[in-house]
């Protein structure tokens, strides 16, 4: 199973990178849509990691796609002639990762709060004084 979450990670580091460096920018499906597509593709990216990677490694590696998040408009900008500087793209990347790692670090949260919590709910005896 750990090979096949790997190999899965793997696939969507490719499929992030291809989108966000390939040579000609992708067609306008309808108004904005590589907005979607941004979100999608950090928001993908940043729920098969978390899911996949060990936990050890969750924090290291949010930090890298956050920094990818950032400098990918730049990077296409210098690198590709045919692609410019977006602040709006660079919002969505934010964006897509934004809405996967959130509710997973409110859960991660939440858990670690249940957890500690030692305030008992009711005792019985307290109750009937």
């Amino acid at each position: 199973m750990a090979a096949l979450r790997i190999l899965l990670f793997a696939v969507c580091v490719a499929c992030l990178m291809y989108g966000l460096f390939r040579e000609t920018p992708p067609a306008q499906v309808f108004n904005q849509s590589d907005k979607v597509g941004h979100i999608l593709g950090f928001a993908v990216m940043s729920a098969i990691g978390i899911w996949s990677l060990p936990r050890r490694f969750i924090g290291g590696f949010l930090v890298v796609l956050v920094g990818l998040a950032l400098s990918a408009e730049f990077l296409q900008e210098r690198l590709l002639p045919y692609r410019h500087f977006s602040i709006d793209d660079l919002y969505a990347n934010l964006a897509g990762i934004a809405l996967a790692t959130l509710p997973w670090l409110l859960w991660q949260l939440s858990k670690k709060a249940i957890q500690h919590s030692d305030t008992p709910i009711l005792n019985s005896s307290e109750n009937h004084q």
